[in-house]
């Protein structure tokens, strides 16, 4: 009767007792159909999730071959019994599938050190239920608490369930907790670091690399130019916080302990000097395991002592040549500039004459006296005036290597305006609105015989119906000038064009060599009946 009051005053002291884990963060182990109904009595094992990275090396472990053999121990237990291997120091959890409030007075369980034969808690009445909010979470019905247990690394624990009524043990469940230490199994260098990444995008391939499945620590020496060094660890890693490593080169500590820089089982090292290694693993589960894994990079050619020796004297030997070369070069670089220099002027003098040459100045002080004659005084003195202004624009920006872009416009609208008072032609010119005409500056002059072919081999002879288009527009950071007519059309090397179009392009050729990063392309097209288009690019203009 006293035992009796015992039992039931601890199972009523106890009930309220839930064991609360966080399922998400732990890993289930548990006999095959042993969740298929709320009934089926089964022992669940849950340990930390992150054991699960060495199950791959460790699955079949000898601890439990050794119990699987013991025909005393199978025969007072199931069939089938499970066995789960951890290697951290966190406790195992065991719960009882199929037992709740309602059944739990018909069940005993009991722990036992198998290693060491001692028992942990002897056979008792199952006294907690696990949570019913955490339980719902896991979809999982409520079932009893068995309580969580840990052990030296080397030691097995064995729960076992039994009924009360015919003593006979429904369930058997072990955790081994296991030593491990970390195992090189292959390595990659720089020479087939290639055939290592196509593995690791394609895991369940064959590997038929040359990586080194069993090379022996201190037998692997990379040559000077070899900067990787990938070694692949018998483990599958989730987090890069499992994995440590430190390297120690020529004794000296390079990299203290650092949890690895990869989500994943290799640990990838670059950028050697010359020297011995040792490159320390452990896993932080059990860092008091190291492995060390040593490797040695060999000096290269260049870094011997008789290479620097030999190069201090070639170096003391050419110190002269070298000085003696500086200055040929310099002296070499000078005479090309001045070359460049006076080809640049020669191009800027006949671009004044190709702008205003003889016969456009004959022709527009034939207009003017046209004018004085037919007693159009005020139409020739702004012919005159238009006249005047334009030879002091080109005069001036003739020795000026840039303007902006907006005297540029005025110079042309001025030429037009006295070429359109002699020919009657209509022209336009449009500039777009993200271009600050102020602030842009174009070579001088360069578009100037652009117009002027425009003008006289396109629209002089169409009178009224002749129209000149100057285009300024921004496409990224180049600046596109565009001119176009709607006369009969022209032919490059004509003898009326060639003379212009020749001379843009010598000096667009030369502000090319002046100005490398900001090349100037001149395009020209051309079709009878339809027009000619000239396009001057002037490429990273606004960069």
């Amino acid at each position: 009767m006293r035992t009796a009051f015992l039992l039931l005053f601890l199972w009523l002291v106890m009930w309220p007792v839930f064991a609360q884990i966080d399922w998400g963060g732990y890993s289930q182990t548990f006999t095959d159909k042993a969740l298929d109904k709320p009934s089926t009595v089964g022992i669940i094992i849950a340990v930390r999730r992150g054991n699960d990275s060495f199950w791959n090396q460790q699955n079949n472990s000898h601890a439990f071959d050794g119990i699987y053999n013991d025909s005393a121990f199978r025969h007072l237990r199931p069939q089938s019994i499970i066995g789960r291997p951890t290697f951290d120091t966190a406790q195992a959890h065991f719960f009882l599938h199929g037992v709740n409030a309602k059944n739990a007075v018909r069940y005993q369980y009991q722990v036992t050190d198998y290693t060491t034969s001692r028992t942990i808690v002897p056979w008792q009445s199952v006294l907690q239920l696990t949570d019913f909010a955490l339980i719902r979470q896991a979809r999982l019905p409520q079932m009893a608490y068995l309580g969580s247990y840990r052990a030296p690394l080397g030691h097995t624990l064995v729960v076992d369930v039994r009924r009360t009524d015919n003593q006979q043990i429904v369930g058997t469940a072990m955790v081994a907790w296991m030593p491990i230490k970390p195992r090189v199994t292959r390595v990659y260098t720089a020479n087939n670091v290639g055939a290592f990444l196509r593995k690791l995008q394609y895991p369940w391939a064959k590997d038929t690399s040359q990586a080194l499945p069993s090379q022996a620590s201190g037998k692997l020496v990379l040559s000077a130019t070899d900067n990787n060094l990938i070694l692949l660890l018998n483990a599958t890693i989730y987090t890069k916080k499992q994995v440590q490593y430190e390297l120690v080169g020529d004794d000296k500590v390079s990299n203290p302990w650092r949890d690895n820089e990869y989500d994943n089982n290799f640990i990838w090292l670059t950028d050697f000097l010359p020297g011995s290694y040792r490159l320390r693993i452990r896993y932080t589960a059990q860092p008091q395991h190291v492995t060390e894994f040593r490797f040695r990079v060999a000096p290269a050619w260049y870094q011997s002592g008789a290479f620097k020796l030999a190069v201090a004297l070639v170096a003391t030997v050419g110190l002269g040549a070298l000085a003696l070369l500086v200055l040929l070069v310099r002296q070499k670089r000078k005479g090309r500039e001045e070359v460049a220099k006076r080809i640049k002027l020669q191009l800027e003098l006949k671009a004044i004459h190709a702008q205003l040459n003889p016969h456009f100045v004959f022709n527009a002080l034939s207009s003017i006296q046209g004018l004085i004659n037919r007693h159009d005084v005020k139409g020739a003195n702004q012919y005159l005036a238009d006249f005047a202004r334009l030879m002091r624009q080109s005069l001036t920006n003739a020795n000026r290597e840039m303007i902006p872009l907006d005297e540029e416009i005025q110079l042309l609208t001025t030429y037009l305006r006295l070429e359109q008072l002699r020919f009657g032609f209509q022209f336009q010119i449009a500039l777009d609105d993200t271009i600050n005409s102020y602030d842009t500056d174009i070579p001088a002059l360069l578009l100037q015989p652009l117009v002027e072919n425009a003008v006289k081999h396109g629209v002089a002879q169409k009178a009224e119906m002749g129209l000149v288009t100057v285009q300024f527009c921004q496409v990224e950071d180049a600046l596109i000038a565009r001119i176009s007519d709607n006369g009969n059309g022209l032919t490059e090397g004509s003898s009326v064009s060639g003379f212009g179009l020749k001379l843009t392009r010598d000096r667009i050729r030369l502000l090319n060599d002046l100005t490398p990063a900001q090349v100037i392309e001149l395009t020209v097209s051309t079709e009878q009946a339809i027009g000619t288009n000239a396009t001057v690019r002037f490429n990273h203009w606004f960069a």
